[in-house]
């Protein structure tokens, strides 16, 4: 008897996002995903970018002619030197969201490797534990190709967090002994602070992380079932990106449906796994995101000042200070945000960092020059 190989693993790297709520350091002309984590070291945003960091790990399971980055073409500059082909780097003309991204990336993906599975991992997270977010990367790519299902990691929750989806586990998919894997019951979209309390206290629930692990076909099908007309406007644009046609696909891309992967198919599909992933994983979404992350002091301040930069605090707890200066002093505040640039001051209580992304876009109505 025959063994049949192993098909090969792509990793899609989504690298478009425009990062508002880290406004005012991530911006339109540089988002997140091309600065080191909240903004490197003042005043030149020194560091590995997320971006640098992300391809660094999607290389413990992908090489990087099987890697690629689909950005923005607005952000050319950002995307010369990374170490991967210079044709595996996907410039969007515009923003459509994730779903017709990664369906464009499943098609070019299937039309160079046929039976190809894809692992779509976000630019602008952080993973603590590498290895063992490669491990479960191979892992869940065994289940996708045994099950023909989409295999989606699930972060356990450690805090009743209304900023993320949740996802439901089901019944048992791997035999006792084994890596855990769930059916997934169902996807639950950012949910009330009530709810997500329960959630966090359920055992059942996980946060969605956004990687998830398919065959290209798989995932292709998906969308064409869910959404046919999208279906259709992917397979001529990914035609006409293939034969280089820009003007084409330019027309076509613009044609697409703007809408998330998880409203187009994670939330409606029957066909997905929740891998549960304790990874140190973090979407980094808001400045509050950041105390995971990076080092905070005794009183749980995180500070991002310039090297050689001192702080003074009396009384100054759970504070986020980004900030040029050399010194920087606190006394008597607790749970805000402080972050300056060159030509904005952010000032923000953390239980409103949320709230970012929605001042930003009212910014843009008024005075553009500062998005």
């Amino acid at each position: 008897m025959t063994r049949r190989s192993t098909p090969p693993l792509w990793a899609v790297i989504m690298a478009g996002g425009s990062g508002t709520r880290f406004w005012p350091v991530s911006k339109n002309a540089m988002p997140k995903q091309f600065l080191p984590p909240g903004g490197g070291i003042p005043p030149r945003n020194a560091g590995p970018t997320l971006l640098e960091l992300t391809l660094k790990r999607a290389r413990g399971f992908a090489p990087p002619e099987r890697t690629l980055v689909m950005a923005s073409a607005a952000h050319k500059k950002f995307l010369r030197n990374l170490e991967i082909p210079k044709r595996n780097v996907v410039h969007e003309p515009e923003g459509r969201n994730t779903a017709p991204c990664l369906g464009l990336a499943a098609r070019l993906i299937e039309s160079r490797e046929p039976g190809a599975l894809m692992c779509a991992v976000p630019a602008d997270q952080h993973v603590g534990k590498t290895r063992e977010f490669q491990k479960l990367i191979r892992a869940g790519a065994r289940l996708a190709r045994a099950h023909d299902s989409i295999v989606s990691l699930g972060a356990p929750p450690h805090s009743p967090e209304t900023g993320f989806g949740y996802i439901e586990r089901g019944e048992r998919v791997t035999p006792t002994g084994e890596i855990e894997a769930f059916r997934a019951k169902r996807f639950r979209e950012k949910p009330p602070l009530a709810q997500a309390r329960r959630y966090a206290a359920s055992g059942k629930h996980y946060w969605n992380s956004g990687i998830f692990i398919s065959r290209a076909a798989c995932l292709i099908e998906e969308l064409e079932s869910r959404l046919p007309r999208l279906g259709a406007v992917l397979c001529r644009a990914a035609s006409a990106y293939a034969k280089r046609d820009t003007a084409a696909f330019a027309k076509l891309w613009k044609k697409c449906e703007s809408i998330s992967i998880d409203h187009a198919v994670m939330e409606k599909s029957r066909n997905l796994i929740v891998l549960p992933a304790d990874v140190g994983w973090s979407d980094l979404g808001t400045w509050p995101a950041l105390r995971g992350v990076l080092a905070r002091d005794e009183a749980g301040n995180v500070w991002i000042l310039p090297k050689g930069g001192r702080t003074e605090s009396i009384d100054a707890k759970n504070l986020i200070v980004r900030s040029n200066k050399k010194l920087v002093a606190a006394v008597g505040v607790e749970d805000v945000i402080v972050v300056e640039t060159d030509d904005a001051l952010l000032i923000c209580s953390i239980a409103d960092a949320e709230k970012i992304g929605e001042m930003v876009k009212n910014l843009g109505k008024g005075d553009a020059k500062f998005l």
